[in-house]
């Protein structure tokens, strides 16, 4: 159960990453399906119960299974803001420019430190799991804006197809589909609204600044500058600055 451990932004490993990437793209997209897409009454629990768990299933194991990436760390794109201050922090990076090292042989030794400290026993053992859980909480927060983004344009789309659709009426299609539908329209309005501003929420609670950041970012900053002043203090105190 270590995978539903920490908050939920705050991930402890890997798989809570994953999970919660699951969750949060089946949770939402099953609402946005429901809403605009799906017409389900659930007058009968029995066959609409299993109809409405299809695709909440599919989308999270597609997610789990698929869109296994992590652009935050491997991404070389230099457009977008969280990319680049999120690979800025890098300690490799910081050895590789401060003591004028190949790329290669500065990554190599930064990784061998973190091999060390990955041990449980290792006393620097706190340094390796803070360092993880910055990283997971920095990957969740920037999922978790993407879905809400995407999500809440779509559903605005989508609101305003059924939008033209209610007021062309040259379709015979179920009362599901027309904005006219009391028991759904409220909802249908509230949605993409709601995406937006939690999505708003989150980009104005994480700013990832160089200079100031907040949240997440203003985490994953600090534990990497303190791994670096701890990088010269220690290993790179034996090595001869060229």
């Amino acid at each position: 159960m270590s995978w539903l451990s920490g908050g939920i932004l705050s991930p402890v490993n890997e798989g809570g990453v994953r999970l919660r990437k699951g969750l949060f793209l089946g949770i939402l997209g099953l609402a946005f399906l429901l809403l605009y897409v799906i017409d389900l009454t659930f007058d009968n629990l029995q066959t609409d119960v299993p109809k409405a768990l299809l695709p909440f299933l599919a989308l999270v194991v597609s997610d789990l299974l698929l869109l296994t990436e992590d652009p935050l760390q491997y991404s070389r794109s230099e457009s977008s803001r969280h990319i680049v201050f999120f690979q800025a922090q890098f300690p490799r990076i910081y050895i590789q420019r401060q003591y004028n090292l190949p790329a290669g042989e500065a990554r190599q030794r930064w990784l061998s430190v973190l091999r060390q400290w990955k041990d449980e026993n290792h006393p620097n053992h706190a340094y390796f799991v803070t360092l993880l859980r910055a990283r997971h909480g920095c990957r969740a927060v920037f999922y978790l804006q993407r879905v809400l983004l995407w999500l809440s344009l779509l559903s605005f789309v989508a609101l305003a197809i059924l939008a033209g659709l209610s007021w062309w009426g040259g379709l015979d299609l179920p009362g599901f589909y027309s904005l006219q539908n009391d028991s759904l329209t409220a909802a249908r309005i509230a949605f993409p609204f709601l995406l937006f501003g939690l999505y708003l929420y989150l980009r104005v609670g994480n700013r990832p600044d160089q200079e100031n950041p907040t949240g997440v970012w203003m985490k994953w900053q600090w534990i990497n500058d303190l791994l670096k002043a701890w990088w010269d203090q220690n290993e790179g105190a034996s090595i001869k600055r060229r």
